[in-house]
């Protein structure tokens, strides 16, 4: 735990955030409700604590409330006190605050990015317990800088060179960014103007935590900051509000283009799978035809459709993010030199049929372990699915779900055999024209490695399915009892446009 108090004595050139100021940057997100609740992920870090004490007199003035929310990732010993530390300082405000911990084995590799979406996870699954819509988190200017510049030295397209929405959605809340337009050293002068009711603290403002992995070296943007010396470079006019309002246009010119491209040429089944019926991938001239916008950096139909097919890619496979453009278009490039085509992108498969891909999951970028199911709770399947299962059991079963477990169908004996898949397209006909792969990525409920259910069919259509492939079933009458609920629920939408700039106010 580190005292901020020496950067605090150096920053009077820091212009506070006053509550007229924060109202403005709020107003970017509105309507709220009429008594707004609000979370705030809060670190102890000084924009995350500012951002908590300002969102808390912005949720007092109008009768609303504010939950701030610590994520314990586990990552190092000093955590839990940190959360504890931070507890204690918002007590003083009266702010209520709660720690949820990511728990199980912590990744060997992409650790900040693989914590960052354990954390939007944790937060989203509180928010949507709590009837909680709005998520604040405390991105600043200096942020969105490194953000932009970060993406410049990878050779970002002006998608990526617009830096950090100021609104995205999870998927029962949405995250705001009301701090992108509000330089660091402005939330430093923030926190010093801050101190507890009743309490002298007022000649140091109120503290907050610096985090050791902001002077790691191992991570890039930790070296980005050192090479900027970030406040010179912001307060030179290095990168202006102005240059992040242009870079913010121009992207939202191409997610309008984007957005037209996936409603017009792409449809998305309830068991997962997309189809892209867009000529172009068959037309060497969408590489120079442009979308007819000046704005759209010069833009082919042809980037538009990647960018398109990338935001499919990343909601079947149920990734958080989206391919590389550059390495969606070396993949359609591909699949214009021939049909019938496969070829394997971002956990899945594009796969050319005549005149249209199709876009399906690929079998060995997944966890074949059978997961294990829980009653009353939505079970989530490999970012993908969703199964709940409620009612009753019979005695033969034990009285309970224990022996319950979710795999891929290709697991099971019985697809493998063509009777099988031939009757589950008698139930489900568009499964007539599925490639066996795209049909062996479904989901199947398992009791003790028996089959109860797959995805589009409940344990009465599947009865039916395996008595037409000669397969046993007499197990599935223990169940008939169970009303078992999928739904394809990818962790991320189709389509989530709405770049969203914030001006300073």
């Amino acid at each position: 735990m580190t005292n901020s108090e020496p950067e605090q004595q150096a920053a009077s050139d820091g212009v506070p955030v006053d509550a007229a100021s924060f109202s403005a940057l709020m107003a970017s997100f509105a309507p709220f409700e009429t008594a707004p609740r609000l979370m705030v992920a809060v670190s102890g870090g000084v924009d995350s604590m500012a951002l908590t004490l300002l969102a808390a007199q912005w949720c007092a003035e109008r009768n609303g409330k504010v939950l701030a929310v610590t994520v314990d990732h586990g990552l190092r010993p000093a955590a839990a006190a940190e959360a504890q530390w931070v507890q204690l300082q918002l007590a003083q405000y009266g702010i209520d605050h709660q720690v949820l911990h990511w728990q199980g084995p912590k990744p060997g590799a992409a650790i900040q990015q693989e914590a960052r979406a354990a954390r939007y996870r944790l937060i989203d699954e509180l928010a949507v317990q709590l009837g909680i819509l709005h998520v604040l988190v405390g991105h600043h200017l200096n942020d969105q800088a490194e953000t932009i510049i970060m993406r410049q030295n990878h050779a970002s397209g002006p998608v990526g060179l617009a830096g950090m929405s100021g609104q995205r959605y999870l998927r029962h809340c949405r995250l705001l960014r009301p701090l992108l337009a509000v330089p660091r050293k402005n939330l430093v002068a923030t926190l010093r103007g801050f101190a507890p009711p009743n309490s002298d603290q007022i000649t140091n403002g109120q503290k907050w935590l610096e985090d050791p992995s902001n002077r790691n070296l191992a991570f890039e943007r930790v070296r980005l900051r050192q090479e900027l010396r970030e406040r010179e470079n912001l307060s030179s006019g290095a990168i202006s509000l102005h240059d992040f309002g242009a870079l913010a246009r121009a992207r939202q010119h191409i997610e309008n283009a984007v957005g037209v491209f996936l409603a017009h040429h792409v449809y998305l089944a309830p068991d997962g799978v997309a189809s892209v019926n867009w000529p172009g991938f068959m037309d060497d001239q969408s590489d120079a035809k442009k979308t007819g916008r000046g704005s759209i950096s010069g833009l082919s139909d042809f980037d538009i459709a990647a960018y398109g097919i990338g935001h499919v890619l990343r909601c079947v496979g149920g990734a958080s993010y989206a391919p590389a453009r550059d390495s969606v278009r070396q993949i359609l490039q591909l699949i214009r030199q021939s049909e019938p085509a496969r070829h394997s992108l971002a956990g899945c498969v594009l796969h050319r049929r005549k005149n249209h891909i199709l876009i399906y999951r690929e079998a060995g970028r997944m966890d074949k372990t059978p997961q294990p199911v829980w009653p009353g709770q939505k079970n989530r399947w490999d970012h993908r699915f969703e199964l709940q299962l409620e009612g009753g059991v019979k005695p033969a079963t034990g009285g309970d779900f224990a022996g319950f477990s979710i795999a891929p169908l290709g697991m099971c004996d019985p697809f493998h055999k063509r009777a099988f898949r031939r009757a589950m397209a008698q139930f489900v006909p568009f499964w007539a024209s599925r490639p066996r792969q795209a049909l062996a990525v479904l989901p199947v409920l398992l009791w003790q490695d028996q089959p109860l259910s797959v995805a589009g069919l409940e344990i009465c259509a599947l009865s039916d399915v395996l008595s037409a492939a000669g397969c046993p079933t007499a197990q599935l009458e223990l169940f008939l009892a169970i009303r078992v609920t999928w739904r394809f629920a990818p962790s991320t939408p189709l389509w989530e446009g709405g770049f969203k700039f914030v001006a300073n106010p």
